[in-house]
């Protein structure tokens, strides 16, 4: 019969046991762990096929590398993998205006433009709370230029950063409107690119060219003294206001074929809400490509903006 030593003896040794099965289970794991990441690394570095590179991205957004037995000191961070998804795909589609560049002596990445200096750079930061996603940031700034959630294939522009960053911080003391125009037309090609590719829902806001896009106004019962301005600033470049044809508002030509409106666009019945136009024959003329070629337009908008900003997703955008 054993004795109460031996009894201690096995159970001890049994303990020990399991303690290293549960350590080696640990380190599996935490390797298998970090073998599917390079796996999903491969696919979103290689890969051509763009629903590969979608779904790779979606789970590197997400994935948490350490374990309680594994760690690795050097990693990328999560927003980090929606900036090498961005110019992936903006690569798949010759497109290389956004430089993917990292930080010295740490794996942290972020998007420069050859078009803008270098004390502008770009960035995305993940929203934590419960609605996902994350926003493209201009980092000296802090301007959101627009919010994207890759499962939901979702992607909204903010008029308020473009003309804070684009107009105010860039036009306005400087830069000119081609190095402008070509980071614009890289981040509207990634927008075009989100939803040819993957049917994403895009807003894009400001941005928009085609003819039956309606601008909303942050001021739904705008004030007819602001409209009354534009009257007077349009004589002075020698410009005619007309009344809108399509309602109670004015219309403006600037020129040839392209014409600005600004109207109630309220349904018969309905409260006010006010709205911009903008149409030409070939539908390549948005709102903002009006702020950046005509200066009288530009200042009347900025002078008035508590009004007449463009309004953004509320969902996204406070």
């Amino acid at each position: 019969m054993a004795n109460n030593t031996d009894k201690q003896m096995d159970t001890a040794t049994l303990s020990t046991h399991g303690k290293l099965s549960t350590f080696n289970e640990g380190l599996k794991k935490g390797l298998a762990n970090g073998e599917k990441f390079t796996a999903l690394m491969d696919q979103l570095i290689d890969t051509t096929d763009g629903e590969t590179l979608l779904a790779a991205a979606q789970q590197l957004a997400d994935f948490k590398l350490d374990t309680a037995y594994v760690t690795f000191p050097h990693q990328y961070q999560n927003a980090d993998y929606y900036l090498i998804f961005m110019s992936r795909l903006l690569g798949m589609h010759g497109d290389e205006q956004a430089v993917l560049n990292s930080q010295r002596h740490t794996e942290a990445l972020y998007h420069v433009y050859g078009a803008l200096t270098d004390d502008y750079t770009f960035l995305y930061q993940v929203v934590n709370n419960g609605n996902g996603g994350a926003y493209y940031r201009e980092q000296t700034t802090g301007e959101n230029l627009f919010y994207i959630h890759l499962e939901r294939r979702l992607l909204r522009f903010n008029s308020s950063a473009f003309t804070n960053l684009f107009i105010n911080k860039l036009l306005l003391k400087g830069t000119g409107v081609d190095q402008i125009n070509t980071v614009l037309a890289t981040l509207i090609k990634f927008g075009h690119c989100l939803q040819d590719d993957f049917g994403f829902n895009v807003d894009f806001n400001i941005l928009d060219v085609a003819n039956a896009a309606k601008y909303e106004l942050r001021s739904a019962n705008l004030d007819r003294a602001i409209v009354d301005k534009l009257f007077v600033s349009a004589a002075k470049n020698e410009h005619m206001l007309r009344n809108s044809q399509q309602g109670h508002g004015a219309q403006i030509e600037l020129r040839a074929g392209l014409t600005v409106d600004i109207f109630d666009a309220a349904e018969a019945g309905g409260s006010q809400q006010w709205v911009l136009t903008v149409h030409d024959p070939d539908q390549a003329v948005s709102w903002f490509d009006v702020l950046l070629h005509f200066g009288f337009m530009r200042d009347w908008y900025l002078e008035n903006i508590d009004s007449l900003e463009i309004k953004a997703d509320p969902l996204v955008f406070a």
